[in-house]
């Protein structure tokens, strides 16, 4: 998989299911909060030469702070699997992927932001719970406390990305509207699934599997409506580029 393919997964899997944008706000380390993914890789992030406004979306300005709290965990789990293959990661690459879907999402914001839509207070905190309890610890404001800890970010901050992803998620769902699953779309995935089975592999019938894969035709649809939001976005969009 390509670094921008699992660029894409990784937005995808954070803003469409009610996430934040890549792992952000994510603790480093595992559950007890160390930090051993610095030391899995001789090489650094290269933070040098990043301006203080890396990119300019129709008059918003996406700051170097911002694309640091995304490139430098991006760049730590990156790292992390070249190492095992040998190869060091090419930083200009990845910076300019990280970038491209810092615009994208700024994008879609945007667009969700003129058709109305934003994240109410109750949701941004009832995912903060989530994510706390998720993270081991206590409460949300543990939470914070250790986010801030670990990746310099404030509540304001934490809180604002939530607010993106919860955002970004409407607009995807106002996009697709309630519409459920045809039963063709989940016969053709299922049948897909069973060619592509292994030798001596047996699927579960299809009755059993009908709610996976509702949520995987569901998936798909929100990964070709968010690509097709950004295009459209794109096209009339004023963006400037400083990296």
């Amino acid at each position: 998989m390509s670094n921008r393919t699992r660029l894409v997964a990784v937005l995808l899997a954070a803003l469409l299911v009610l996430g934040v944008l890549l792992a952000a706000v994510l603790p480093r380390g595992g559950e007890d909060g160390d930090e051993s993914g610095d030391e899995t890789s001789a090489q650094s992030a290269d933070l040098s030469g990043i301006p203080d406004v890396v990119a300019v979306v129709n008059d918003e300005d996406i700051t170097r702070d911002e694309f640091v709290a995304i490139y430098e965990p991006q760049f730590e789990q990156t790292a992390g699997q070249a190492e095992m293959s040998g190869e060091p990661v090419d930083q200009d690459q990845l910076k300019q992927e990280t970038l491209d879907l810092l615009i994208d999402n700024r994008l879609l914001v945007q667009e969700a932001e003129s058709r109305g839509l934003s994240a109410t207070d109750e949701e941004i905190d009832e995912l903060l719970t989530t994510y706390a309890t998720n993270s081991g610890v206590e409460s949300p404001e543990e939470y914070l406390a250790q986010l801030e800890e670990q990746q310099d970010l404030s509540a304001d901050e934490v809180r604002e990305q939530i607010a993106d992803g919860v955002t970004v998620q409407s607009l995807v769902d106002d996009e697709i509207g309630d519409a459920p699953a045809s039963e063709e779309e989940l016969r053709e995935l299922y049948d897909q699934a069973v060619a592509a089975q292994g030798e001596g592999a047996e699927l579960p019938p299809f009755e059993e599997v009908r709610e996976q894969l509702e949520e995987q035709v569901r998936s798909q649809k929100q990964q070709e409506t968010y690509q097709s939001l950004v295009d459209a976005a794109r096209e009339d969009a004023d963006i400037e580029t400083h990296l």
